[in-house]
């Protein structure tokens, strides 16, 4: 279930900083996506334009893009399918880079790395406690019953008095153990 759910990161503290990159990103990519809706045609003739794929292939991307950067955005900030939705997120960046480069006008490199960068850590960190994939990742216990099985070796009843079960023979027993030696000795 992790692939869907990943909310354990450790303390609150970290669960907080988590949250932060969460909602910043999110709601960059949320009203990129609002604004590229807004603008719809005028961003399907800015992909067509660039040059990078045929027209029919830019039309359908151009249209799905906007859609896409709004849902993850979204799922992104509330913390639902984080593992999920942050590999969504890193791919769709790392197209950006591609597409548009390394590079940035008045920056040493584009702020894209920076996101990518993020996407990828709250991937494998993930969603925090405070997220909606804190209710479906529930912790499981973390102690495990113990079902211990022996076999006894010997009828001597100086050693096992009589093969009858003690506290001292075995630390846990299942119900269903207990009954099936219980068993074993009346049939004796």
């Amino acid at each position: 279930m992790s692939i869907f759910f990943k909310a354990r990161s450790g303390n609150i503290s970290s669960s907080i900083g988590i949250l932060l990159i969460r909602l910043s990103l999110g709601f960059i990519f949320l009203f990129a996506g609002a604004g590229k809706i807004l603008h719809l045609q005028d961003f399907i003739k800015s992909v067509q334009d660039m040059g990078q794929m045929n027209s029919a292939l830019a039309f359908v991307l151009a249209f799905i893009l906007p859609f896409m950067e709004m849902i993850f955005g979204g799922l992104f900030i509330i913390g639902l399918f984080t593992p999920l939705t942050s590999f969504v997120l890193a791919c769709l960046t790392l197209s950006f880079l591609l597409v548009l480069g390394p590079g940035h006008p008045e920056l040493p490199y584009s702020y894209n790395f920076v996101f990518l960068a993020c996407f990828i850590s709250v991937l494998f960190s993930g969603a925090g406690v405070i997220s909606f994939d804190a209710l479906g990742d529930k912790k499981k216990d973390d102690v495990k019953n113990t079902n211990v099985n022996y076999e006894l070796k010997t009828t001597d009843p100086k050693i096992f008095d009589a093969g009858k079960v003690n506290e001292s023979d075995a630390i846990f027993i299942d119900e269903k153990d207990e009954n099936e030696i219980n068993d074993k000795d009346v049939k004796r």
